[in-house]
């Protein structure tokens, strides 16, 4: 999300559409007061003005300077917040388990906001812990639907799974290289507006690249490589981008899936996945992961062979234990057979749509009359002949041993097959 101060859009519409020559004076005013996360949006807008002849080499130098220097505080002091507190619901996605959790907290949320995106605005916050210090925060709040609350949940569930490819990525290059997202959780407040909150990140807030393509010049190798991975990581299904925050603490991603369904209004799907691949070039952490070879595609260079190791990178020990694996369906809700039995993420991953997910549906409950939620593995067989795989007995006879062989690993001791582990073999994503 590209923040954004009163005003100063319009200014910038006036700069970068030619109006007139900005003198160095003018720009270096502006770039002490613009924040960080700011002014890495229109530092980039500034070299293509300068591109173009409406800034000087010495004006776009004065800005670069700006941009390095140490970056203020914005956090507003305590006293601003006097007067605000209140008992909130905070809910949070446990990972592990793929549920939902709530508890009660004490939050001051600032009256005015501090920075707007497209999507949302924000606000600073404070949370009180008994006996300990304020914690200091920021609130996001929708500007559309504001209250919500699946589109908030959806945020969470996304931060959670990004969390969780950052611990596979983390496994194989160390902890020099490692990457975090910070946690998030919404809150409802006894008037029930619904905030989505994230810790507040000081230091130099940079976006190293957006959901459609752009990588910050700086091109630092963690934050692509890291997008490229995720990307490989789940099978080409993922694709984790929107890569921002303060060094490599990341927050606000966006996860792009193959089909562009689910994640939000951000996810556009292979378009998304397509624009990264053809700005990404390639560092030494994608060759040290061994992630197939990228250039930017208008160079015309050859862009995918397997990475050889040259001997030459090392980070370190990781062992083999230690790297975890993609499993599909540990990035999957709880999948039931009804209606409505799945997310637009979980059918997003799975690359079926709702109408297939409810005809797989209606086949299983008819032989789950009880509601179980699981079928006995003899009663498999049952549900090809009602699906009509096919008119030919051989062809979906073959089809069937393809298929158990695939199924063999899900049946549990007592013979038993659960919904969801029959629906990742039945979409081939076993």
């Amino acid at each position: 999300i590209f923040f954004r101060i009163g005003n100063m859009k319009k200014g910038f519409t006036k700069l970068t559409g030619g109006v007139k020559k900005v003198s160095e004076a003018t720009v270096v005013a502006v770039g002490k007061v613009v924040p960080d996360r700011l002014r890495d949006d229109w530092e980039s807008r500034m070299e293509d003005a300068h591109k173009k002849g409406f800034l000087t080499e010495q004006a776009l130098e004065e800005i670069r300077k700006e941009g390095e220097k140490k970056v203020e505080d914005l956090f507003p002091p305590a006293k601003e917040f006097e007067g605000l507190d209140e008992e909130v619901t905070k809910r949070w996605y446990d990972w592990d388990n793929k549920s939902w959790e709530t508890g009660k907290c004490t939050v001051a949320i600032a009256k005015e906001q501090f920075a707007e995106g497209g999507m949302r605005v924000a606000h600073f916050m404070l949370v009180k812990n008994p006996g300990k210090e304020p914690e200091r925060w920021v609130a996001k709040r929708q500007k559309e639907d504001p209250d919500d609350e699946t589109v908030y949940d959806a945020d969470v569930i996304m931060q959670a799974a990004c969390q969780a490819i950052a611990k596979a990525f983390n496994a194989r290059v160390g902890p020099a290289d490692s990457v975090e997202f910070v946690d998030c959780h919404t809150i409802k407040t006894a008037s029930g507006t619904w905030w989505a909150c994230e810790p507040y990140l000081q230091g130099k807030y940079i976006k190293y690249n957006n959901n459609y393509g752009y990588v910050d010049k700086r091109a630092r190798n963690t934050p692509q490589a890291f997008t490229h991975f995720s990307y490989e990581f789940t099978n080409k299904k993922m694709m984790v981008v929107d890569i921002q925050g303060v060094d490599d603490k990341y927050t606000d991603p966006q996860i792009h899936t193959a089909d562009g369904q689910g994640f939000g209004m951000g996810n556009i799907g292979k378009k998304g996945m397509e624009r990264f691949l053809k700005t990404h070039w390639c560092n030494s952490l994608c060759m040290y992961l061994g992630l197939e070879f990228c250039t930017p595609k208008i160079l015309g260079v050859k862009r995918h062979h397997k990475h050889k190791d040259s001997g030459t990178h090392h980070r370190g020990s990781v062992s083999a234990s230690d790297q975890v694996e993609f499993k599909l369906s540990d990035y999957l809700g709880d999948l039931e057979p009804k209606k409505g039995g799945a997310t637009a993420d979980d059918l997003a991953l799975l690359g079926i749509d709702e109408k297939q997910f409810n005809a797989i549906v209606v086949i299983f409950r008819e032989l789950d009359k009880d509601g179980s939620g699981y079928l006995d593995k003899e009663e498999l067989y049952q549900i090809f002949q009602k699906a009509k795989v096919s008119e030919n007995k051989t062809t979906e006879a073959e089809a069937f041993l393809q298929f158990i062989s695939r199924m063999e690993t899900k049946v549990n001791e007592n013979g038993k097959v659960y919904f969801k582990d029959f629906l990742l073999c039945w979409t081939g994503n076993d």
